[in-house]
Parts: structure tokens; C-alpha cells; sequence
């Protein structure tokens, strides 16, 4: 009986470990750990490359919305240098108006310079 016991925990263990994580990734807001100065920095920075390339406009890019995670780059990221491939950076994500066809791109932001490295479209 004991034996039995151990034999359906350790099957439980198991089970969790390897089916309970989801399939969809987790963002973790980083936004409450850095300082004001530099969230606004890296939020300033990712809205003006949203205007810059044509993808919104001062009404459309809500600065108050803006989220920050971090994010690990990868090959599917529209990046412009290969080599940021596997590094953590920002990922910072404005709230879309609710009629628009296509939502502002995700911008992916450098935490050492502050250098847009990428995007990721929105959807």
C-alpha cells in the first residue's frame, strides 16, 4: 500500500513537470521594477519608432497604456542584426484602439542602450 502511495505522487510529479507548463508564453511586467526615468526613457523610444515607421500616430500610440516585459529574442522577431538573436530585452506593447484592422507593433528594445533591436507585429 505504501508503495503504492509513492509510486502515484511520484506519477503526479512527474505529470506536472512535464504537461502543467502552457503552451503560450508567460510576460512578466518588469514595468513596477524599473525607475520612472527609465520606463519613460524606453517607452519614448518605442513610440517614436512606432511613428516613425507609420505604424501609428501621436492619438493612436497611447503613451499611459504601455507595458513592458521582458522578452528573449528569437528567430521569428523582425530584427535588424542577427546577432541580438538570444538576448533578453524589452518588449514594450501599447494598448490598440478597439477599431482598428491591425494593432501596433510589439517594439523590442535593448535594456543596455536603449536601441530598438526588432519588432514584432501586431495583430
Amino acid at each position: 500500500m505504501k508503495q503504492r502511495m509513492v509510486n502515484i505522487m511520484a506519477f503526479t510529479c512527474l505529470s506536472i513537470l512535464l504537461f502543467g507548463c502552457e503552451d503560450e508564453e508567460k510576460r512578466i511586467d518588469v514595468t513596477f521594477e524599473l525607475s520612472n526615468d527609465i520606463t519613460e526613457k524606453v517607452v519614448q523610444v518605442a513610440k517614436d519608432y512606432v511613428i516613425k515607421n507609420n505604424c501609428g500616430t501621436i492619438e493612436t500610440v497611447q503613451v499611459g497604456s504601455a507595458n513592458i516585459t521582458d522578452h528573449l529574442v528569437d528567430a521569428s522577431d523582425e530584427i535588424s542584426n542577427q546577432k541580438d538573436i538570444g538576448q533578453i530585452v524589452y518588449r514594450v506593447t501599447f494598448k490598440d484602439n478597439p477599431n482598428v484592422v491591425t494593432g501596433l507593433p510589439e517594439v523590442l528594445i535593448n535594456k543596455d542602450n536603449n536601441r530598438v533591436v526588432g519588432f514584432i507585429a501586431g495583430e
